[in-house]
């Protein structure tokens, strides 16, 4: 009896011990199965938070976030990098001075006076530690004008009497381009030749090619003076009407110019917006006949104007508005009205926006300053970048421009672009980090002395 008891208690034993152990391996198969999915789970929040965060900083750093008005950040950034540019490409050291003046000098003789000017205002960083300091003493000294114009006049003091002299020649001089049909230049063809121009597409079949006149040259001080009282390139409504009278009769008009005009003329009504898009057109239409446009962007222009103003509609609109003997008031009235109807608003407000980066950089600098700093852009980033240069250092972009050329656009700095959508992308990566930090204690709170120890 005593014998079956025990063996009675044997295997009641073996059986608790059998079920501790199964319960044992369930657990461990359980906490194997749990460690498998968490480990997942980590592992895609990991590979979540590295492709959300490199979205984030793609949207916030990229050229495609600059707006219309750079914060203050921005134009901080960019005033740095513009700084360090100029640091770079002219390195302090004997005879620093002399190959400051010689620049500035050289500049003068092609009478580009932004670029000039841009010398100038880059004095303190290009000159060495003592010149520096008197410059900006100086500047400091000075109790009327902007912030630049007294850096640009303390400046003017540290250069040789005859770069000095000519400089001060050549920005007092008066302007020749103050009516708002210019005067026949190698620019604007007189009408005896006019008849006789083949224009094609805005940038390469242009029968005039050489740049403005050196007397047509705006001044380097756009503060005192507007872009649109300096510079254009636009003509009056009789010019507008003849050239369109060429264009439904079939011979060769450059079509493209031809429709920035007629947008400018139809302006006139709002003198702001006027003198935005005369500005601007004026600028395009002096780079593309001077052959400074890239191709890239003639094609980016073209079909900006052609989404704004399509070329066949208005070509029929322009026919019936010609058809008949009429008065030449009457006439203009009826070309001005042929291509209002033709305009498409969407593609109109587009192209107004590429407008205005192209007048504010005229506006920062000079007309033929911006006609430089266009000269290297292939894309509208690129446009952006470069009224962010302008914004951050005005006529010194000018100057970097022809030295470094489109590196210049890396200089452009936007800082972080707030937005509601970059705002939700960085709470979903502080989700994400949340989640990795509880996935990590709980990996953690699963493991057992012994499991800590081993590892």
């Amino acid at each position: 009896m005593k014998l079956a008891g025990y063996a009675g208690g044997g295997q009641f034993c073996n059986l608790k011990v059998r079920s501790f152990m199964a319960r044992i391996h369930f657990r461990r198969d359980r906490e194997t199965k749990g460690a498998w999915r968490q480990a997942l789970v980590f592992n895609s929040l990991l590979i979540l938070l590295a492709v959300l965060g490199t979205r984030v900083l793609v949207n916030a750093y990229t050229a495609e976030s600059v707006g219309d008005a750079p914060d203050a950040q921005a134009l901080k950034e960019t005033r740095q990098e513009i700084d360090q540019a100029f640091e770079t490409v002219f390195s302090s050291g004997d005879g620093t001075r002399q190959v400051w003046a010689d620049h500035i000098a050289s500049e003068l003789d092609v009478r580009d006076f932004s670029a000039a000017r841009g010398y100038l205002l880059a004095a303190p960083v290009m000159l060495d530690r003592e010149d520096s300091r008197a410059i900006l003493a100086a500047a400091a000294a000075e109790e009327s004008g902007d912030n630049d114009q007294r850096l640009t006049n303390a400046a003017l003091l540290f250069l040789p009497n005859d770069v000095r002299a000519s400089y001060q020649r050549a920005i007092e001089r008066p302007q020749v381009l103050t009516s708002t049909d210019p005067a026949p230049t190698s620019e604007e063809p007189s009408d005896s030749d006019a008849d006789a121009e083949a224009d094609s597409d805005i940038a390469s079949n242009e029968s005039v090619a050489e740049s403005p006149p050196a007397d047509a040259a705006p001044s380097d001080t756009p503060a005192t003076t507007e872009p649109s009282q300096s510079f254009t390139l636009i003509g009056d409504n009789s010019d507008l009407v003849r050239r369109s009278q060429r264009w439904a009769n079939g011979e060769p008009v450059n079509t493209t110019q031809l429709r920035l005009i007629a947008i400018s003329q139809l302006q006139q009504d709002d003198p702001a917006v006027e003198d935005t898009y005369r500005s601007a057109i004026s600028v395009l239409r002096g780079a593309s006949r001077a052959r400074r446009l890239t191709p890239q962007y003639t094609d980016y222009i073209i079909q900006r104007v052609d989404l704004a103003m399509p070329e066949a509609q208005t070509l029929a609109s322009l026919r019936r508005a010609l058809v008949g003997v009429a008065p030449n008031a009457e006439r203009e009235r009826r070309v001005l009205a042929a291509y209002q109807s033709a305009i498409d608003a969407d593609g109109m407000a587009r192209l107004e926006r590429d407008l205005f980066f192209i007048a504010r950089i005229a506006k920062l600098t000079s007309p033929t300053g911006a006609m430089t700093m266009l000269e290297v852009a292939e894309t509208p980033e690129d446009v952006k970048k470069m009224r962010l240069v302008a914004e951050a250092g005005g006529d010194r972009g000018v100057a970097l421009t022809k030295q470094i050329g489109r590196s210049v656009t890396s200089l452009a700095q936007i800082g972080v672009q707030w937005s509601t959508s970059l705002i939700l992308q960085l709470l979903a990566l502080l989700a994400i980090v949340i989640a990795l930090c509880w996935s990590t204690y709980s990996a953690l709170g699963r493991m057992t002395p012994q499991d800590r120890y081993h590892r």
